[in-house]
């Protein structure tokens, strides 16, 4: 676990104001778009996710790491929505379905739910490494997300194909280092196949 890992476990356990807002801001617009996929609208979202929140704030539970913290915030989105989903007799006809699924339906609904989760917590934590990234390679990178070709990344920013690839190989270095093997290889996806990838 790195030190910004450690001091968010801190901060959060502490219920220390100070760290709170890097909490907030490591895991808010991941977990707005986590939720808005099982809504499939943006009405409320934003209010769920903050009910997640101050739950934590409010209640006494304890994480050891980072990974209990991400899975538990995860988890309560879900269920959080699904809450939600029948408080408002939203989608009659699916709740009928959930409440008829067979168990094995009922679990590939858990690995659907664990697929999403994984895409929305890889990309936030890919977006975060990028950030830390010299300005050309974030650059380069940022702009295979947005679904640029590598030889439109060179056109675009006035540098050849060998700078690009140089950079591009540098990036991927650090990746590597920086996700676990899992992420890494999610992230690889995300820019091989560009912006598509996350649509």
């Amino acid at each position: 676990m790195n030190h910004k890992d450690e001091y968010i476990i801190a901060a959060v356990n502490r219920k220390d104001p100070n760290g709170w807002e890097l909490f907030y801001n490591h895991y808010y617009t991941a977990l707005c778009s986590f939720v808005a996929n099982i809504l499939k609208q943006q009405e409320d979202v934003e209010d769920l996710v903050q009910d997640i929140y101050i739950a934590i704030w409010e209640g006494n539970r304890l994480f050891t790491d980072i990974k209990e913290l991400t899975n538990y915030l995860y988890r309560a989105c879900y269920n959080n929505a699904l809450l939600y989903i029948r408080n408002h007799q939203l989608h009659d006809a699916i709740l009928e379905t959930i409440r008829q699924k067979s168990k094995e339906e009922e679990e590939e609904e858990e690995e659907r739910f664990y697929t999403l989760a994984v895409k929305e917590e890889t990309i936030r934590q890919l977006y975060t490494c990028i950030e830390e990234l010299p300005s050309e390679q974030r650059r380069i990178l940022l702009l295979r997300i947005e679904g640029y070709s590598w030889e439109e990344i060179a056109n675009c920013l006035g540098v050849s194909m060998n700078t690009v690839k140089t950079q591009r190989s540098r990036s991927f270095k650090f990746l590597r280092k920086r996700l676990e093997n899992k992420a890494y290889g999610i992230a690889l996806l995300i820019l091989s196949w560009g912006g598509g990838f996350l649509n």
